[in-house]
């Protein structure tokens, strides 16, 4: 298997006339991308995803720490000699050239004979959809046109890993829920390993088998979108993840208390004794009715109707219980009739319940 391991890498930045002092750290990085793998760095901006996306690529030299694909140790390998390819949030063609040209410029520059590398240009521009688009230049195309000819020009070579740095960010949403798609399809086609950056959770979400969640220059955890949705290891992943349920008390004697004395319940004898935050997501907490009557298993919730707002088909409702501030997802048909300053009934299976301790 030709993975990609990232062993104990890292990198500084130094600060002028500050040798001891650096300005930024990467923190050391072990990770597998399999081969075949979609896998992103999903974090804040400033948190390290691009410099360790090109400490993969070969373009900033590692402090410390190697790069390995298969069992070729590419640390010192050129950047241009490693295989890979890079998409970034702007296309880079070549003005100059037609859509062909720009495609097939890399197997020219691996010496690929003329009729072969336009002949691999062209099926490749039937992939991404521009098929008919060779003779124009880049200047004729649309943002979204010129991405697929950049994603179009990454692949036709056959790169190892295709690496990406949130190429999307600069489009506007319904072309890059397209592009999202589109790479989606191309990535299992082809089977290539991607590396991709991007701060979006959804697009992250959307796109990967497996996710990296980095702050301030390291990994703070790693699994499936629904691994760290719904077992965050720490509350800084799960804010990041946009998770607006955590509540702080003290596990003692068996039972769960929040600081503010508004949640007290019996937990599971595995959970440690300690200050922890339960964790509760919004989906999580259902409406108590004549219908839905509380469960054996289910802790019971007053809540005061705060506030709510419409998405795609669901309200969210800020609720206030006790002193909390709580936020459940609930359907139309659900919400009907509730306004603010109601109080509503909820309840939570304890098995939905998620214990951290930082």
């Amino acid at each position: 298997m030709s993975d990609l391991r990232i062993i104990n890498v890292e990198k500084q930045y130094k600060q002028p006339q500050q040798k001891d002092n650096p300005a930024f750290s990467l923190q050391p990085v072990n990770l597998t991308v399999h081969e075949g793998e979609f896998f992103s760095l999903l974090g804040p901006s400033g948190c390290g995803k691009t410099s360790l996306l090109k400490l993969v690529a070969g373009l900033l030299p590692p402090d410390h720490g190697e790069i390995w694909v298969g069992d070729q140790n590419l640390t010192r390998v050129p950047s241009e000699a490693r295989n890979f390819a890079m998409v970034f949030q702007q296309s880079l063609l070549f003005p100059h050239m037609t859509v062909e040209d720009n495609v097939a410029f890399g197997l020219k520059m691996q010496k690929v004979e003329k009729q072969q590398r336009l002949k691999k240009a062209r099926e490749m521009l039937e992939h991404v959809g521009l098929q008919g688009y060779g003779s124009r230049f880049p200047g004729e195309l649309s943002g979204g046109q010129q991405q697929r000819v950049a994603l179009a020009r990454a692949l036709v070579a056959n790169p190892r890993v295709l690496l990406m740095d949130e190429p999307f960010s600069a489009l506007d949403p319904g072309l890059r829920e397209e592009m999202r798609d589109l790479l989606s399809r191309i990535q299992l086609e082809f089977h290539v390993t991607v590396l991709f950056v991007t701060h979006d959770r959804e697009e992250a979400f959307s796109l990967s088998d497996r996710i990296a969640v980095m702050s301030q220059g390291e990994i703070l955890q790693v699994g499936t979108a629904k691994e760290l949705y719904e077992r965050p290891l720490t509350t800084k992943v799960a804010l990041f993840l946009g998770m607006k349920n955590i509540i702080k008390g003290n596990v003692e004697e068996g039972c769960f208390r929040s600081m503010d004395g508004c949640f007290e319940f019996l937990v599971d004898a595995t959970t440690p004794h300690a200050p922890s935050y339960v964790i509760v997501r919004p989906e999580a907490l259902q409406l108590v009715t004549e219908a839905s009557p509380i469960g054996e298993a289910a802790i019971q919730l007053h809540g005061t109707v705060e506030q709510m707002k419409f998405n795609h088909g669901f309200y969210s409702v800020k609720l206030s219980v006790g002193d909390s501030p709580l936020t459940c997802s609930l359907s139309s048909q659900q919400a009907e009739g509730f306004c603010v300053g109601q109080t509503i009934v909820l309840q939570i299976d304890k098995k939905d319940l998620w214990f951290v301790n930082e």
